[in-house]
């Protein structure tokens, strides 16, 4: 166990110290959103879990995972341990939300987007010695824009059906969302007739 179980502050310390472990970067996608550069590894967005895409370039290819046609992701090939790190703190804090992906960040100022390939709710919590940083989510015509603090709390929401970005901050922020990706789950679902578990 990595966990306390009875201590979300505590917990989510722990938790932290992992995330503070990795040495960050950002794929191709989250390049596009926000530019920047990262060759120190103190600066990325990383998506930890399953992919569709199989191929990186010429002669690399991915890690295939245990179900057919889905790839495990660079970050899972670097930080395997992560898996049961992960999947102990969810079971503990949320048991009955399914997710098939975690998008891992380090002081990664998201501008205002949505999660065109997500499906349902994200749960998402912020960690760190930072100031500012709030989420801002634009619910619309269901309640306008609203002001959320993670900074160790979690927030949930639909991040495919509301646009959503960090206010700006100081010192190091991460920030650690658990997400359902639509492809992703209608491929586990046709392989298994189960709840998919990373």
């Amino acid at each position: 166990m990595y966990f306390n179980g009875n201590d979300w502050y505590g917990d989510c310390c722990i938790l932290q110290e992992f995330l503070s472990e990795m040495k960050y970067y950002s794929g191709t996608e989250r390049k596009k959103l926000y530019k920047h550069s990262n060759s120190t590894g103190n600066i990325g967005s990383m998506l930890y879990g399953l992919t569709w895409r199989g191929y990186l370039a010429p002669g690399r290819f991915r890690t295939s995972s245990k179900y057919e046609g889905l790839y495990e992701t660079k970050c899972v090939d670097l930080y395997p341990k992560f898996k049961e790190v992960a999947r102990e703190f969810a079971d503990l804090y949320f048991p009955h939300f399914e997710w098939v992906n975690i998008q891992l960040n380090k002081n990664y100022p998201i501008p205002p987007h949505f999660d065109s390939v997500n499906v349902g709710t994200s749960k998402i919590v912020a960690l760190g010695d930072y100031t500012g940083g709030t989420l801002m989510v634009d619910f619309a015509e269901d309640g306008g824009l609203r002001e959320f603090n993670i900074q160790y709390q979690m927030v949930e929401f639909d991040g495919s059906k509301y646009k959503h970005w960090v206010n700006d901050f100081e010192g190091d922020r991460y920030s650690i969302v658990f997400f359902n990706n639509k492809q992703i789950q209608k491929k586990i679902k046709q392989l298994e007739a189960q709840p998919f578990k990373l």
